[in-house]
């Protein structure tokens, strides 16, 4: 034990060098091992500082100098703590987001580099945060939690803000829609997941000379007032459909944000488009209309495969599909009884994959409770791979040679995997290693700037200071 710790002193102590060379780049990383980012997380779940103190397995003193230490190191307060109560701040949630994802990244590059499998996620995160263009149905949140076991941290934009987030890495999904086939709109590297084939109607007023005709015509609605949203990559949506049906786009049209749009349609101002997943508006005053020229977009599920395991995003994106149409079989039968609609949801219907049980979407990777590598381990690692031998990596950690080598051989061990390349002329990492620590100069740089994001925000807010704590004086006889 004696040895363990002070082999644990001697790496802190390595970390503070390297961050006196490099500032930005390590003092973020080095405090956020796993169990202070279970700290956070139990903070987040609960509040009550004992029994935070419970769940992490320590005193609840320790409890309050491992949060104060975390808020030193970020340079800003990632707890508000006040009597034996703690929840976080809005800088801790976002480094509880960000903590959570470089961990879960690395986990992907070991599994990738190291043992060799898929680039695909292994696991399913344990709350998804999925940005929609549209509010999803609360059955879909239910039924992601009882039949994927994931639950769903819903948040409704427009599609551009939706995709924006996404690319902004402010969330991990995005379920947006797009004129033509389903695309990945972001740098970011996103996969798409089909939901929807998705028809448009015509919402017009009951009054309307058009409104008793079954099917419309755009060229017939030219001239009319329209109204419209902007979509990803700043489409406006009617402008883009009369183009498509090689019309001019009305010259009578207003683009503004969907609750507006719905207040326009429902007074009856103008008209507008509707569809399965997006119906606009209900009312005694408007009716639905097909259009002859069957206008359509594409509706998908955008998810980081890394974050997002392949088979998982399949069952939400189906689970997503499936709440729309039942919600417009229950809400719009009058188009049913059209045989083209008619056909449409029948084919819909029929492609909807089923579901299976929760779990059956976690792949093989790394043996369920092997040992994960966490901060120390990736600093012993990097040392070793920036000094080229374990002999100048020791001496700059101020440790032995034999000491860092049984250290990383315990390793080795512990994740079944191969790390040192031992040879007459000395020893280095293998080619897998040294990969996966490319990979993760990349992952840690994203949650660096995340840290360095939450701390510019508060510090043009308020500047943080350290809390100092004095000893009371005891109260004197009398």
């Amino acid at each position: 034990m004696y040895i363990e710790s002070e082999l644990r002193a001697e790496l802190r102590a390595e970390l503070n060098s390297i961050a006196g060379r490099d500032e930005c780049r390590t003092e973020v990383l080095a405090p956020f091992s796993r169990a202070e980012l279970a700290l956070l997380d139990a903070v987040g779940q609960c509040g009550d500082l004992a029994e935070v103190a419970r769940r992490t397995g320590t005193r609840h003193g320790s409890v309050e100098r491992r949060l104060d230490r975390l808020d030193r190191a970020v340079g800003t307060p990632l707890t508000l703590r006040g009597g034996h109560t703690a929840r976080l701040s809005t800088a801790g949630s976002r480094m509880l987001a960000a903590g959570r994802r470089f961990f879960h990244q690395i986990d992907l590059a070991a599994r990738t580099h190291i043992f060799g499998h898929g680039s695909e996620a292994v696991d399913a995160p344990e709350v998804l945060s999925i940005a929609t263009t549209e509010p999803l149905p609360d059955q879909v949140v239910e039924d992601a939690a009882a039949t994927l076991g994931l639950l769903l941290s819903v948040r409704h934009h427009s599609p551009h803000q939706a995709v924006a987030e996404l690319a902004g890495y402010q969330v991990d999904a995005a379920c947006t829609w797009s004129l033509g086939p389903p695309r990945e709109p972001v740098e970011r590297a996103t996969r798409g997941h089909h939901i929807l084939d998705d028809p448009l109607w015509v919402i017009l007023p009951r009054d309307h000379p058009l409104a008793g005709h079954d099917q419309v015509s755009l060229g017939d609605l030219r001239e009319e007032n329209w109204v419209s949203e902007t979509g990803p990559g700043a489409e406006v949506l009617v402008a883009r459909v009369f183009q498509a049906a090689g019309l001019p786009a009305p010259a009578r049209l207003q683009v503004t944000g969907a609750s507006v749009a719905r207040g326009i349609l429902r007074r009856g101002d103008a008209m507008g488009l509707g569809s399965p997943t997006h119906p606009a508006v209900l009312a005694p005053s408007l009716v639905r209309r097909s259009l002859v020229e069957r206008p359509r977009r594409t509706t998908s599920l955008l998810v980081d495969p890394t974050i997002v395991p392949r088979s998982l995003a399949a069952r939400l994106a189906a689970l997503i599909a499936d709440s729309h149409l039942r919600r417009f079989a229950e809400r719009h039968r009058d188009l049913l009884h059209e045989s083209w609609w008619a056909r449409w949801y029948a084919e819909q219907s029929g492609r909807r994959p089923g579901t299976t049980a929760p779990g059956a979407e976690r792949s093989p990777g790394v043996p369920p409770g092997a040992r994960k590598l966490d901060v120390e381990d990736l600093h012993l690692l990097r040392a070793v791979a920036r000094h080229g031998s374990i002999n100048r990596a020791a001496a700059v950690l101020s440790i032995s040679q034999s000491a860092l080598t049984r250290r990383i051989h315990r390793l080795e061990q512990d994740l079944g995997a191969r790390l040192l390349l031992r040879s007459p002329r000395g020893t280095s990492l293998t080619g897998p290693a040294r990969r996966f620590l490319r990979q993760l100069d990349r992952s840690e740089g994203e949650f660096q700037d995340a840290a360095l994001t939450c701390r510019s925000v508060d510090r043009a807010a308020v500047p943080y200071r350290p809390v100092r704590r004095t000893r009371q004086p005891a109260p004197s006889a009398t």
